[in-house]
């Protein structure tokens, strides 16, 4: 791995370090980041985009019956 690429995904690592220690942070984000890191990426990415897709549908419902 080239150093820039090692860079990279310290960087990576490190961002995703700072989420579970920031206070501010929800326990739920917490949780379903513990949970993802120990699946397989691809799978915790796809899975994570369709929820994202899921809640952001279901937000705009919500905001338009408001």
């Amino acid at each position: 791995m080239k150093t820039e690429e090692v860079g990279k995904v310290m960087a990576k690592q490190l961002e995703i370090e700072q989420v579970l220690a920031d206070p501010a942070a929800s326990f739920w984000l917490k949780d379903g980041l513990r949970s993802a890191l120990d699946r397989d990426p691809v799978d915790s990415a796809n899975d994570a985009e369709l929820l994202s897709q899921l809640l952001d549908r279901r937000c705009q419902e919500v905001l338009r019956q408001g």
